[in-house]
């Protein structure tokens, strides 16, 4: 399937989710528990955090890609842009958008579905142990692994785009024609997106090392580990790339 049909299945997909619904209450329970997962990724990658070229980038993807930032502003620009997008870039391009949006639409759906395991237990405050029981009871290892899978491969897709001169050129020229066209609200994020990954040397390194982390944390969940977000001598290559 061509990538820009992947994005329109995908994107219909996202807006499905049970969170856009209108059903508050679970919204609220998945806020929570999202709110939860953004504490923990802040506190595993907090050396990522406290290195000055490397920051902004992890700070946008906790904030922006995954934290309560509501996406559906810039999904419904997607969905109006995606036909043209595909008459006018590159099969390569699309490609990585559709991996970045398949990315996103994996984690909402494990969220969602921990959500409603988890069910009225999300209306108190949750803890690490009740947070690793609900993910070993979800048993949804092969597309955990999916995730983490996309997250390194993302890395090297981003990485020709972010560095590359006439990409940068070509995104400011288009963007008073993106704002008039009514597309603003996707054109901004990318923009928001391009200034926070641009300072990272490698985003393929960076984005490889945060999935090599999390793996290490699933296998850790699953284990039955006492403390498995504790990784005594974690270290991170801060988005160098060492290959």
């Amino acid at each position: 399937m061509r990538a820009g049909l992947r994005l329109l299945d995908d994107i219909e997909r996202f807006f499905a989710l049970r969170q856009h619904q209108g059903d508050d209450r679970f919204r609220q329970r998945l806020l929570r528990l999202q709110a939860f997962q953004t504490q923990r990724l802040t506190d595993t990658h907090a050396s990522l955090l406290a290195t000055p070229h490397s920051a902004p980038a992890v700070q946008f993807l906790l904030d922006e890609v995954y934290g309560d930032n509501d996406l559906r502003p810039v999904a419904h620009d997607i969905r109006r842009a995606t036909r043209k997008a595909m008459k006018l870039l590159p099969e390569t391009v699309m490609a990585t958008s559709a991996v970045v949006l398949e990315t996103t639409l994996l984690t909402q759906e494990l969220d969602e579905a921990m959500t409603e395991l988890l069910g009225d237990v999300l209306d108190t405050p949750l803890d690490a142990p009740t947070y690793g029981e609900a993910y070993r009871a979800l048993n949804r290892t092969d597309e955990r692994e999916r995730q983490l899978a996309l997250i390194a491969e993302l890395g090297h897709g981003i990485d020709r785009y972010v560095k590359s001169r006439m990409i940068q050129t070509t995104f400011r020229m288009v963007r008073k024609p993106a704002h008039a066209a009514g597309f603003s609200n996707l054109y901004d994020f990318l923009e928001r997106g391009f200034g926070a990954l641009r300072p990272v040397p490698s985003i393929a390194g960076l984005l490889g090392d945060v999935a090599h982390t999390e793996r290490v944390i699933m296998q850790r969940l699953l284990d039955q580990h006492p403390q498995p977000f504790q990784l005594d001598g974690q270290t991170h290559s801060t988005g160098h790339n060492d290959d």
